[in-house]
């Protein structure tokens, strides 16, 4: 029975033109969308998942490392967490920095960062809305990129490159690699939905901004999934964190890191 129900679902989600695709498709109602305002009644749940969801916990855990990586060795007054949500990139660097500020429009996702951290700054408002512009030494942006509307991603762009101090970093994330082994075995077995974000948009994004991408590094080789019964995530896992130490200096994993100044 479960086998026959996953076949009938597997035919419904077959997408036979995905194979064809050499770019992200462009959704439809784009314009009518704003990812600002997508996750405002997320909150606890949302930040439980990274350790619930195997397949999630296991990317979060690489990506704690790369992150500590990037800022390795460096002196960080001021950080703001873009998009910060439920204050878990925040949290994950709050004893690396000596003060941080939390900009997201989610008041619920907030709440729970509250709760985490003690002495960071909480900003609750739509980037779009904020004319004064901070300096930061650090900015991170987290799943948000490969999310937004295109013309979502270049104003806060463009709002991330003027808050950025002169030899300030940027940390940010695309998390659904077009062009990663997961997604593009996915085009070739007809499962792609055809979204995602390509590492030539990133370049282009950033240094339409005056930035650089000075490297990246990415995880996540195997599957892009999540959570699932038919996957031994323990065996993932190992393969995985044996790749990484290998090497993680390309853009092979569905998850790319990258680090960008001035």
């Amino acid at each position: 029975m479960i086998i026959l129900r996953y076949l009938s679902n597997y035919y419904k989600n077959t997408k036979f033109y995905s194979i064809f695709l050499t770019k992200p498709l462009q959704k439809n109602n784009w314009q009518e969308e704003n990812y600002s305002y997508s996750h405002l009644q997320k909150g606890e749940n949302y930040h439980e998942k990274f350790e619930k969801y195997p397949g999630r916990n296991l990317i979060w855990n690489i990506e704690k490392k790369i992150i500590l990586d990037f800022v390795d060795k460096k002196e960080i007054d001021k950080q703001l967490d873009f998009a910060a949500g439920t204050g878990r990139i925040a949290q994950l660097l709050e004893k690396q920095v000596k003060k941080q500020y939390l900009l997201d429009s989610s008041s619920k996702m907030l709440s729970y960062a509250k709760k985490i951290l003690k002495d960071s700054v909480i900003i609750n408002n739509d980037f779009t809305k904020i004319d004064d512009h901070q300096k930061f030494d650090l900015i991170t942006a987290f799943r948000f990129f490969p999310n937004a509307e295109p013309k979502l991603r270049e104003k806060a762009m463009k709002f991330i490159s003027k808050s950025l101090s002169k030899n300030g970093l940027l940390i940010l994330n695309n998390h659904r690699n077009f062009w990663s082994l997961p997604y593009f075995f996915k085009r070739l077995t007809f499962r792609s939905d055809g979204f995602g974000m390509t590492h030539k948009e990133v370049e282009i994004l950033v240094r339409s901004n005056g930035l650089k991408i000075y490297k990246y590094k990415s995880t996540g080789l195997i599957t892009e999934k999540e959570k699932s019964r038919f996957i031994l995530w323990w065996l993932v896992s190992i393969i995985e964190n044996f790749f990484f130490k290998i090497n993680s200096n390309h853009k092979l994993g569905y998850n790319v890191l990258y680090l960008i100044g001035k």
